[in-house]
């Protein structure tokens, strides 16, 4: 019974992300700021690879590992250079180009015995450290830049909550792996892993969605009459 709940669930994760994908695609202008526009580029290679790995899973009968093992070192620099491009204050930029340069460093060190073929959980959760990192930083930058006004009408604001909110779940979820490999708790983390995909999802079409309406906004305001 409990599994096939969190079929269901997984289920419903993976519409959430074709969702927040097409959202994005629908309400995408080239006038976005880049790493906005790159946002959307990321969550259409997620989408891709979310699908593209229960698929291989379904008519393969293998593991699908090596696919997320490709994919998670470019969804950490991804999103570290869309916070990088984000970032107003210097220290901020400072910090997330440090954390962009980290990068390289932890693939090498945490692949250098890896295997290829099954989940390489500490490069995981070091990845999901460095998102961690840059989306606080994110927070810092948005309390520091008085010009940004209220935080929920910022697309920023949406896109560091939900990085955060998924980056801790990554962290405790692949740091337990072998707990739930063991059948220990595995609902609890099952659980838990859903629901930082829902997170991630929903903060991201928020963030979307924020875009588009201050596009719409912006278009509409009359112009100001000089002084």
């Amino acid at each position: 019974m409990k599994l096939v709940v969190i079929g269901h669930l997984m289920l419903i994760s993976y519409y959430l992300e074709f969702v927040s994908f097409l959202i994005g695609c629908i309400v995408y202008r080239r006038s976005w700021p880049l790493p906005y526009r790159c946002l959307v580029w990321v969550k259409g290679l997620k989408a891709v690879v979310e699908i593209g790995g229960m698929l291989w899973s379904s008519f393969t009968m293998t593991s699908n590992h090596w696919i997320y093992n490709l994919y998670f070192p470019l969804q950490c620099a991804g999103l570290l250079f869309i916070f990088y491009k984000c970032s107003v204050q210097p220290g901020v930029r400072r910090f997330d180009a440090w954390l962009l340069g980290a990068m390289p460093l932890v693939c090498c060190i945490f692949w250098w015995k890896g295997s290829f073929y099954e989940l390489n959980l500490m490069a995981t959760v070091a990845f999901a450290f460095l998102l961690l990192l840059s989306a606080c930083a994110a927070f810092v930058d948005l309390l520091l830049e008085q010009g940004y006004g209220h935080l929920l009408w910022q697309p920023l604001f949406w896109l560091s909550s939900t990085i955060l909110v998924y980056s801790v779940g990554s962290i405790f979820y692949y740091s337990t792996w072998e707990y739930s490999k063991k059948m220990i708790l595995d609902y609890l983390f099952s659980l838990l892993f859903v629901s930082t995909e829902y997170a991630i999802n929903l903060g991201i079409i928020a963030c979307f969605i924020c875009l588009y309406l201050q596009k719409r906004i912006n278009r509409s305001s009359p112009p100001s009459l000089p002084a």
